[in-house]
């Protein structure tokens, strides 16, 4: 059986044609919200080290910077396109490799929901919202 999709023809005959719906597929652009349908799904994560950032007074709040994110459901979903994430750099410690800056990366991790209580969400208006992230749990070959 064939499966060919004919946007604006219609089928040929012998072929089976298959909506966008149906193929799972949409035109819509998934961006950072919509990591809020992926809560508590395994994922496979790609980006960029861009930046280390170290806390003035507590050494288990260095922070990392990834940049140019890729998040992709497992076993197989639509991706989303992160602009930027923070990480603590004691996530990676835990995976045995802390990633070096400019590094591409790949990793399978679990997203996960967090309110914003401090640091400049105040200033921003943010305070007390609700943001997600993702947790690594093992690099990816």
């Amino acid at each position: 059986m064939f499966f060919k999709f004919y946007p604006f023809t219609g089928a040929a005959p012998g072929y089976i044609t298959l909506s966008p719906h149906e193929l799972y597929v949409t035109s819509i652009i998934r961006r950072r919200d919509d990591l809020r349908l992926l809560e508590k799904t395994r994922v496979l994560v790609t980006g960029r080290i861009k930046e280390y950032r170290k806390h003035e007074k507590r050494k288990d709040l260095d922070t990392i910077l990834l940049v140019n994110l890729i998040i992709t459901p497992i076993p197989i979903g639509e991706s989303i396109a992160v602009e930027h994430l923070w990480f603590l750099r004691r996530q990676f410690k835990k995976l045995g490799h802390i990633p070096v800056q400019g590094e591409r990366i790949r990793f399978f991790g679990e997203v996960y929901s967090y309110r914003r209580l401090g640091g400049k969400s105040v200033d921003r208006g943010i305070f007390n919202t609700t943001d997600y992230g993702v947790k690594p749990i093992e690099y990816a070959n």
